[in-house]
C-alpha cells in the first residue's frame, strides 16, 4: 500500500511539473490511458493522482467523466490572487499570535525553502523554483495551525498554478524568479523580526504580479494596501 501511495504522489508531481513547463494548454482533455503509457504505470495510480489533482483545483472533472485542464483568464488570475492575499494575510496574523517554542522550527523550514528558491533562481531552474515556491507558501500557511485553512489554500494555490503558469505560456511571459526568490527571503526576515506591518507589505507586493492591473481602491478598502 505504501508503494502504491508513493506512486500516486510521484504521478501527481509529474503532472504538476508538466503544467509548470507548459506541456498542456488550457481546456486540453487529458487521457488517463495516455498518462499511463507516458509514465509506464498501470491506470490505477494515474487515476488516484488525477483525483487528487481535481480535488486540489488543478484539473477539472467533466460530467462525462473526462478530465481537462481548466480554462482561465487574466480576470480569473486577478480574483485568485485576491483570495490568496486574504488567506495569507489571515495566516500571518495567526502566525504572529501563535509564536511560541515551535517558532524556531517554523523559521528554519521557511529559511531552508527560501534558500533553495534562491539557488534554483540563480541556476535558472524554473521548474525547481516553482516547486519550492509552492512549498514555501504552503509552509507559510502551516504556521497558522489550521488544517481547514491549509486545505482551502491548497485548492486556491492549485488554481493559481493553472492560471498563472499557463497564461505565462500563452503570452510568452517569463517570470522574474530572482525577484520572487529575494521577496521570499525578505518575507522570512520580516517574520523573524516579528514586524507584522513589513511582513504584510511584502506579501501584498509578492502575491500580485507587477504586470497585473490592480483595482487599488478595492485593495485599500479591503486589505489596507500600501504602494
Amino acid at each position: 500500500m505504501r508503494v502504491k501511495n508513493n506512486l500516486d504522489t510521484i504521478i501527481y508531481d509529474y503532472i504538476i511539473s508538466s503544467l509548470i513547463m507548459g506541456e498542456y494548454h488550457m481546456g486540453q482533455i487529458i487521457s488517463l490511458d495516455d498518462l499511463s503509457q507516458k509514465y509506464e504505470v498501470s491506470r490505477t495510480p494515474v487515476t488516484q493522482a488525477v483525483k487528487l489533482l481535481v480535488k486540489d483545483g488543478i484539473l477539472e472533472m467533466q460530467k462525462n467523466g473526462r478530465v481537462k485542464v481548466p480554462e482561465m483568464t487574466k480576470n480569473d488570475l486577478r480574483q485568485i490572487c485576491e483570495i490568496r492575499l486574504v488567506l495569507e494575510e489571515y495566516a500571518f496574523k495567526k502566525v504572529f499570535l501563535l509564536m511560541d517554542e515551535h517558532e524556531d522550527a517554523y523559521f528554519e523550514n521557511l529559511e531552508k525553502l527560501a534558500e533553495a528558491d534562491m539557488k534554483a533562481a540563480a541556476a535558472n531552474d524554473t521548474l525547481q523554483f516553482n516547486r519550492y515556491d509552492m512549498e514555501f507558501h504552503r509552509a507559510l500557511i502551516s504556521g497558522a495551525r489550521n488544517v481547514y485553512l491549509e486545505t482551502e489554500y491548497k485548492e486556491i494555490q492549485g488554481k493559481f498554478l493553472v492560471a498563472n503558469y499557463l497564461l505565462d505560456s500563452i503570452e510568452g511571459r517569463i517570470r522574474d524568479v530572482e525577484r520572487a526568490a529575494k521577496e521570499h527571503v525578505a518575507i522570512v526576515e520580516a517574520i523573524k523580526a516579528k514586524d507584522i506591518n513589513q511582513c504584510m507589505a511584502f506579501i501584498r507586493k509578492h502575491v500580485f504580479p507587477f504586470e497585473m492591473e490592480l483595482n487599488e481602491d478595492i485593495l485599500v478598502q479591503k486589505y489596507h494596501y500600501v504602494k
